[in-house]
């Protein structure tokens, strides 16, 4: 764990998983349950560059239709505490590596862009306890992987049981296409 010091010791956030329906820790190579669906979390398919990726231990089909109108069903959210982008800002001065799970919210279709600063959620899997973490990129993979499932910003709180005492706007993998037990999941992101 960083440590932080002036201004950013008192930005960090204290975060609880649980809030969102998501584990304090994930283990590896082990089956868990979140928001009612089972996954693993064990070696990606992409290789060693990639570390782990998040596998479905059950079938999750998605209508034909679903698919287009980003409407699939949900899988779990994109959790982690979230920060203004000055904040975030300040906090990568210190610890450039932090930025490895960072995800702009308010840049994603849906996103009404009520907040002038841009936010940020930290998704580190470890941080956060944020299985979405683990989803690797389709981008520059060979062979060519498909997405299967995809961010989504929602304003306003998870639904319930999962958030209800978090208010604020969260992001949430869908899937966009039909997953079989035993397939990794893959979105389409640049990363560096």
């Amino acid at each position: 764990m960083c440590e932080f010091t002036g201004k950013c010791a008192n930005i960090i956030q204290s975060w609880n998983p649980a809030i969102l329906g998501l584990l304090d820790s994930l283990p590896y190579d082990e089956e868990v349950v979140v928001w009612g669906r089972r996954w693993i979390v064990k070696t990606s398919t992409l290789g060693e560059r990639h570390g782990y990726g998040v596998y479905a231990c059950e079938d999750i089909i998605v209508e034909d239709s679903a698919s287009c109108r980003r409407e699939g069903p949900t899988l779990f959210p994109y959790g982690g505490p979230i920060y203004k982008r000055r904040h975030w800002n300040m906090i990568l001065t210190q610890h450039p590596k932090w930025k490895t799970f960072a995800l702009e919210m308010d840049t994603f279709a849906g996103s009404t862009r009520r907040h002038s600063d841009g936010r940020v959620i930290d998704g580190d899997p470890i941080r956060s306890g944020n299985i979405a973490g683990f989803i690797n990129s389709t981008v520059g993979t060979q062979p060519k992987r498909r997405a299967n499932c995809e961010w989504v910003f929602v304003e306003g709180p998870p639904p319930a049981p999962y958030g209800q005492t978090y208010h604020e706007d969260h992001c949430l993998v869908i899937a966009t296409r039909t997953i079989r037990s035993g397939d990794e999941l893959f979105t389409h992101y640049e990363w560096n």
